[in-house]
């Protein structure tokens, strides 16, 4: 319960402030890297596939499709790598060979990939039997030792559909062990930036409090608590409901809802478990808001005394990568999204949140853990520890989320001019 605390209740922070806008930029050589565009669509219905994930073949490096499918990949020239390889929940994976991709307009396809529970043996017993030895094979199924890796992260906070603020980063982690249960992930700003625009108008601002940290805390397998702490699983009901294929291999799917009438609000959703190790590949969950008010008081830290905050819905993806029979956290989203009335006016207004972190590199050699003067803290306001937007070539050669083109023009349109400093 305390993980789902830390999680839920530093998230949103309402304050009344201007944002101080700084100059910097910065520009990134890429001769030795190559760098491919596409999109990814459901081959049926033509639809774009939200947060598929691209990896080169044979190699620690990766991203994910943003909520229009559109992905941007970078890698080395040396590695030599022959293939793109594409995946989704439900889909049959898919490989593509770099030199056939045209350098533009290249579009993948991926096939929904149905299989017949009739055909799957499902194992005996109940529901709450199989996450509780899900739980019980996390040492197991997860690394037993630190790994360094690199993140693109991203948050943004919308009213209505305009973008507020958008903050973007390229951070370092310290991954710690999973059979290490007081041993905490720990996470760096190496590069970052933000919108620099705040309208005259705008008297309410909504931030976000906790930033890359806070999101490595949806590693639902190394805090399991957030979902399942071993004490409220009898709050819980559970059903296997179907068989789906996640990266060619059969998975359950577990639905879990919570119990009504809840005096403290948690989670309903849906678990995806490899049949033959039960180490979870992906989740999908929102928080319980039959009790609005007991919701409101772990989301918002503060806000003014004439004022009312309501989440109206709440959305959590998270996905795991499978490497020679480990499984590494590789992907986490949470959107909230919130309606505000104020005190004697009558119309009520629409603001959402979103956080997102995507591992792209990983390594077991020559791990160090980040000194505690470095790294980020739980309840820092990340926008503030980021410059404004600059040059095009500002990522240099990491591996991004490719923005919504609503948020590019969004950018575009934010006016900040600032002066290109050489390094």
């Amino acid at each position: 319960m305390n993980n789902l605390k830390s999680l839920l209740k530093g998230i949103v922070t309402i304050l009344i402030v201007l944002f101080a806008v700084p100059s910097v930029s910065q520009t990134s050589a890429l001769k030795d890297y190559i760098r491919i565009t596409g999109k990814i669509v459901d081959s049926e219905t033509g639809m774009p596939i939200a947060f598929a994930s691209v990896t080169v073949d044979n190699t620690q490096t990766g991203t994910v499709a943003n909520t229009e499918g559109e992905f941007t990949i970078q890698f080395e020239k040396s590695v030599n790598a022959k293939y793109l390889a594409f995946k989704y929940i439900g889909y049959k994976n898919k490989k593509v060979a770099i030199k056939k991709i045209p350098q533009k307009n290249f579009t993948v396809e991926l096939s929904p990939s149905v299989i017949s529970i009739d055909e799957v043996i499902v194992r005996p017993g109940d529901a709450e039997v199989l996450i509780k030895e899900v739980l019980a094979k996390i040492p197991e199924n997860y690394g037993n030792k630190p790994y360094k890796e690199m993140a693109f992260y991203r948050e943004y906070v919308k009213k209505k559909r305009r973008y507020v603020s958008v903050s973007e980063a390229v951070v370092e982690i310290y991954k710690a062990p999973y059979d290490k249960i007081i041993s905490e992930d720990a996470v760096k700003l190496y590069k970052g930036h933000k919108s620099a625009k705040v309208k005259t108008q705008d008297t309410l601002i909504m931030k976000l409090r906790g930033g890359p940290k806070t999101a490595l805390m949806l590693d639902i397998a190394k805090n399991p608590d957030i979902l399942f702490s071993e004490d409220f699983l009898e709050l819980y009901d559970f059903r296997i409901s179907n068989i789906t294929n996640i990266d060619d291999r059969q998975n359950y799917i577990l639905l879990f809802k919570q119990k009504s009438n809840p005096e403290y609000p948690l989670f309903n959703g849906k678990l995806y478990i490899d049949v033959k190790t039960l180490a979870i590949t992906a989740a999908e969950f929102s928080l319980n808001l039959e009790n609005p008010e007991a919701a409101s008081r772990i989301f918002v830290r503060k806000k003014p005394l004439f004022m009312t905050i309501r989440p109206v819905n709440t959305k959590y993806l998270v996905n795991y990568a499978e490497d020679n029979g480990i499984y590494y956290f590789s992907h986490a989203r949470g959107e909230v999204e919130f309606e505000i009335k104020w005190k004697r006016k009558l119309f009520k207004s629409h603001y959402s949140v979103m956080t997102e972190i995507a591992i792209t590199d990983r390594t077991d050699k020559n791990v160090q853990k980040i000194p505690r003067s470095k790294q980020l803290k739980s309840n820092i306001i990340f926008d503030e520890k980021v410059v404004p937007f600059s040059d095009k070539d500002f990522w240099g050669k990491y591996n991004t989320i490719k923005p919504e083109e609503s948020i590019e023009k969004t950018i575009k349109k934010y006016g900040v001019r600032l002066k290109i400093q050489e390094n």
